[in-house]
């Protein structure tokens, strides 16, 4: 006759709900990552957009034309939206955001970026 051990029957599964309890749990953390990642990924699309609209800017007023005009075309072409243009001489500064859906939440990303050419120099001389 062999020896049953107590509460040997009611432990029975016990193994798989663990196992679902963890997949679920790994899976929760594998999809936030997923979102935490492509949040991360516009953030930086957005800077680097709003870097090249400022160049942009900057170049197109050095060379006669209408910086703010081709500052929108290039904002658009990154898929982002130029919230304002502002040029000084040649010294462009820009403001750029786009909007993503996280979850159904709007979440907007703005980055301002500045720009100037080369060979500016500040008023007061202030050198770099």
């Amino acid at each position: 006759m062999s020896a049953r051990r107590p509460f040997a029957r009611s432990e029975r599964g016990a193994g798989a709900v663990y196992g679902v309890v963890a997949v679920v749990v790994l899976s929760t953390a594998f999809v936030v990552a997923l979102q935490v990642a492509a949040l991360a990924r516009v953030q930086h699309q957005v800077t680097a957009a709003a870097d090249l609209v400022a160049l942009a800017a900057s170049a197109s007023v050095e060379a006669g034309g209408d910086g703010c005009a081709q500052a929108e075309r290039l904002a658009r072409a990154n898929e982002a939206e130029l919230r304002s243009c502002e040029l000084v001489a040649s010294v462009a500064t820009v403001v750029v955001e786009r909007s993503v859906r996280v979850w159904g939440t709007k979440i907007t990303v703005h980055r301002t970026a500045r720009a100037a050419p080369r060979d500016y120099v500040p008023a007061g001389g202030g050198g770099r």
